[in-house]
C-alpha cells in the first residue's frame, strides 16, 4: 500500500484525487464531478466516504441506539422493529471506507475504517449483551433463529447490495442506500452474537458472527471492484490487478465454504420436511390435520416434532411414520408427534354457551357496582338500604319519604333517575322502609 497522503479524504489539506492529481481548493464542483465523472469528482466522493468512516461520538451514539432497537426487536420477534434498526445502519460507512480504501490503496483510509468498524462492532455486542442480560425474556425467537444460519443466498444479497451501495454513493442517491441498509443487515447479526454469548448458545453466536462477516466482506469487496472499474485509485500493472482480483475471489471462496454447508443443510431440511408431510398425510384419517411440524437435521439423523389434531387416537403413529421415513430417506429418523383430540361441535357449543354466561355474569357484576356507586354518592342513600337482585336486574331503594324531608327526597329522586337513565336494562324502584312488605311505587 502507498503511504499516507496529506490529501487523503477526510484529512486536513487539499484532496488527493483517485486519478493521481491534486484538486485545488478553487475548482468548481459541478454535477458531473459529484457523480464521479472526473478526477475531481472522485476526490470529492472519497472525501465523503472518509467522513462517513470517521470514529466520533455521533457514530458511537448511532451504534448504541440502533443496537438497542435491533436487540429489542429480536427479543420480541418484531420484524418492523428490526427493520427500523437496519435503517440507521451506522456500520455501513466504515465498510464502504474499507472498500474504497482497498480500491485506491490508501492505507490511511483503510486504517481509519477498520478502527471505526472494530469499535462499532465491539460497542454493539456489549450493548446488546447488556440488554439481553437485563431482559426477563431470553427465548429463541424466529427473528433470532433466522440469523443463525447464513447461506450462499446471504452472500449473494450482500454482493449485490454492495454494488448498489457504491453506485448510490457515486450518484448521490440517498434513497438507494436505505434499501442497501435493509438488504444487508449488520447490527441484527451482532445482536444475535450477543444473545448466543449471554444465553450460552455458541452455535447462535457463531451463526450470527458468520452472517456479519459475510455481509461485511461481501459489501467491502463489491465496493472495491466497482470502484476500480470506475477508475478510483492509481493505475496498477496487470500483475497487481490480477493479484487484487485473485485475493478478493479467494477470500470470498473461503467464506463460501461454511455458507454452502449451511445452505445444503437447509435444503436437506426442506426436502425432509416435504417427505414427512407427505407420509403423514397418508397416515392420518380424513378430517385429521397437522397443527405444527418441525423437522431438524442433527448430523445424519432427522428429528421430527409436531402436533396433530385427530378424531381418534392412532396407536403406533410415531413408529409407523419413523419406519416409512427411514426407508424413504435412508437415514435415522426420530418421530415425536403429539396427538390431540379435535373438539366436537357439541363441545364447542357448550364452551361457547359457558363463555357467554360468564361474560353476562361479569357484565351484571360491573353494572351492580356502578349502580350502587351512583345511588350512594354523597351519602344521601345508605348502602344498607339498597337491595340488588343481579339475576333479575332489579334494584330496590328502601326509603321513608316523610323522614327524608322534601329537599332530600327530591335529591334522592334525581339520583335514582340518573342511575335509571344510565342503566335502562335495569329496574330501579322505591321500597318502603319497614319490616312488613309494602307495595313498591314506581321510581320517578
Amino acid at each position: 500500500m502507498t503511504g499516507d497522503h496529506p490529501g487523503v479524504p477526510g484529512i486536513e489539506g487539499s484532496s488527493f484525487s483517485a486519478g493521481g492529481r491534486r484538486a485545488t481548493r478553487g475548482e468548481p464542483e459541478d454535477n458531473n464531478a459529484a457523480a464521479g465523472g472526473d478526477a475531481h469528482g472522485r476526490s470529492l466522493i472519497l472525501a465523503s466516504v472518509a467522513r462517513d468512516a470517521r470514529l466520533d461520538t455521533k457514530f458511537l451514539l448511532l451504534v448504541v441506539l440502533a443496537t438497542a432497537i435491533a436487540t429489542l426487536g429480536l427479543l420480541q420477534s418484531s420484524a418492523p422493529v428490526v427493520i427500523g434498526a437496519m435503517l440507521v445502519s451506522p456500520l455501513l460507512g466504515p465498510i464502504m471506507g474499507i472498500g474504497f480504501g482497498l480500491a485506491t490503496i490508501e492505507s490511511n483510509l483503510i486504517k481509519r475504517s477498520l478502527v471505526t468498524l472494530a469499535a462499532g462492532t465491539l460497542v454493539a455486542i456489549v450493548v446488546a449483551a447488556l440488554i439481553i442480560w437485563l431482559s426477563p425474556i431470553q427465548d429463541v425467537t424466529p427473528e433470532i433463529r433466522a440469523r443463525t444460519q447464513p447461506t450462499l443466498i446471504d452472500l449473494g444479497v450482500a454482493v449485490v447490495g454492495g454494488i448498489a451501495g457504491v453506485y448510490a454513493i457515486m450518484r448521490k442517491l440517498s434513497g438507494v442506500m436505505v434499501g442497501v441498509a435493509i438488504a444487508t443487515a449488520l447490527l441484527p447479526p451482532l445482536s444475535t452474537v450477543a444473545f448466543g454469548i449471554v444465553t450460552g448458545r455458541p452455535d447462535f453466536a457463531m451463526g450470527g458472527g458468520l452472517l456479519f462477516l459475510t455481509n461485511t466482506l461481501a459489501i467491502a469487496f463489491s465496493v472495491t471492484i466497482v470502484a476500480r472499474l470506475n477508475k478510483f485509485g492509481p493505475s496498477l500493472t496487470p500483475q497487481h490487478t490480477v493479484m487484487q482480483v485473485v485475493g478478493i475471489v479467494a477470500t470470498l471462496g473461503i467464506l463460501s465454504i461454511p455458507l454452502a454447508l449451511s445452505f445444503n443443510n437447509i435444503v436437506r431440511e426442506i426436502r425432509a420436511r416435504t417427505a414427512v408431510q407427505s407420509e403423514l398425510d397418508r397416515l392420518l384419517a380424513r378430517g385429521d390435520r397437522v397443527d405444527s411440524l418441525t423437522v431438524r437435521m442433527e448430523g445424519d439423523a432427522i428429528t421430527v416434532d409436531g402436533v396433530v389434531l385427530v378424531d381418534r387416537f392412532a396407536s403406533g403413529l410415531n413408529d409407523t411414520l419413523a419406519a416409512r421415513m427411514r426407508a424413504r430417506l435412508d437415514r435415522e429418523v426420530s418421530i415425536n408427534l403429539a396427538q390431540l383430540r379435535k373438539q366436537s361441535n357439541a363441545a364447542a357449543q357448550v364452551e361457547e354457551q359457558l363463555s357467554s354466561r360468564i361474560a353476562t355474569l361479569e357484565t351484571r357484576d360491573a353494572d351492580s357496582a356502578s349502580i350502587l356507586t351512583a345511588l350512594t354518592v354523597g351519602g344521601l342513600v345508605p348502602r344498607d338500604r339498597v337491595l340488588i337482585d343481579a339475576q333479575a336486574r332489579r334494584v330496590v331503594v328502601q326509603r321513608d319519604r316523610e323522614a327524608e324531608g322534601e329537599q332530600v327526597a327530591a335529591a334522592v329522586d334525581r339520583v335514582m333517575a340518573s342511575a335509571q337513565a344510565a342503566h335502562p336494562q335495569w329496574l330501579i324502584q322505591n321500597g318502603a322502609l319497614s319490616d312488613a312488605a309494602a307495595e313498591d311505587t314506581a321510581a320517578p
